[in-house]
């Protein structure tokens, strides 16, 4: 039996900037923070000698909701909570770039998930390309969704439709893979319950997933061989998911899903949004 998780999305941040604004990734974490009643943090990172900006009533939000037919055109800001449940907070932090403004942020405000773009060139990143003090990469151990503009995500950024029906989970065996499953689980679950999820192991055999009575998991697990990355990616593809969800084993969670491992791989080269959940 998986473990449970009352509020698995209580709080998502979406760092994002005025020219931004209608991005896949923005699209998605609003659709996401709606169907889930979760509190929507929108982040701008901004320099350091840069004034803040003027009090948002979040003007784009609004427009977003009234073009999915979510909420009126004319309706007063406090009708996004009212009639939506849902809780929108604009934050604006200076910081010398905006990777640092980031993860100082997380440090400081503990949230469920990030929900990021990324661009189609490799490396992903202007987000994390250089160095960054470990006692705050060691406190960004949040669940991260990365989009990638102009690919294909699972919500229609026209529409607001959620279409979330298939997700990929490589697993190994490490002994805190089931705690990042269970966290997989059940934010999937909350936004679309129908959701089939396939485990993948790319090796001879599947590893024995043990839960917290000493149980083995009893699931299905998809064997591949063969080079990790583009079996993940094959797979991907025959089973036409909408969404690869990958555990990640490093001390520092976010950082650890754009460099230098599996994951930042997968990240480089899948045409797919990615969920990144750390274990333990």
């Amino acid at each position: 039996m998986m473990a449970s998780f009352k509020t698995p999305l209580a709080m998502i941040v979406h760092p994002t900037d005025v020219a931004a604004a209608g991005t896949l990734a923005f699209a998605h974490a609003l659709d996401l923070a709606l169907t889930a009643k979760s509190q929507l943090c929108l982040l701008h990172v901004r320099g350091e000698s840069d004034a803040p900006p003027g009090k948002s009533e979040f003007p784009h939000v609004r427009d977003v909701l009234a073009s999915w037919e979510k909420l009126d055109k004319d309706a007063p800001p406090a009708f996004i909570e009212k009639e939506l449940g849902l809780r929108v907070s604009s934050v604006s932090v200076p910081a010398r770039n905006a990777r640092t403004g980031i993860l100082d942020f997380l440090e400081d405000h503990p949230c469920d998930l990030v929900v990021l773009a990324t661009h189609a060139h490799k490396g992903l990143t202007h987000w994390f390309d250089v160095s960054v003090q470990q006692k705050v990469l060691r406190k960004a151990r949040v669940m991260s969704l990365f989009l990638r503009e102009g690919a294909k995500g699972f919500v229609n950024p026209r529409t607001g439709a959620l279409a979330l029906n298939k997700v990929l989970v490589p697993i190994d065996d490490h002994p805190d893979c089931l705690s990042a499953l269970g966290r997989i689980e059940a934010m999937v679950k909350l936004v679309s319950p129908a959701v089939d999820i396939r485990l993948l192991h790319v090796g001879e055999r599947a590893p024995n997933l043990i839960d917290e009575r000493g149980k083995s998991l009893g699931r299905p697990v998809l064997i591949r061989k063969g080079p990790v990355v583009e079996a993940i990616l094959k797979a991907a593809r025959d089973l036409r998911v909408d969404l690869i969800a990958m555990p990640t084993a490093g001390r520092h969670g976010l950082i650890d899903a754009v460099r230098g491992s599996t994951t930042a791989r997968v990240l480089d080269d899948a045409r797919w949004p990615l969920l990144t959940v750390p274990m333990g």
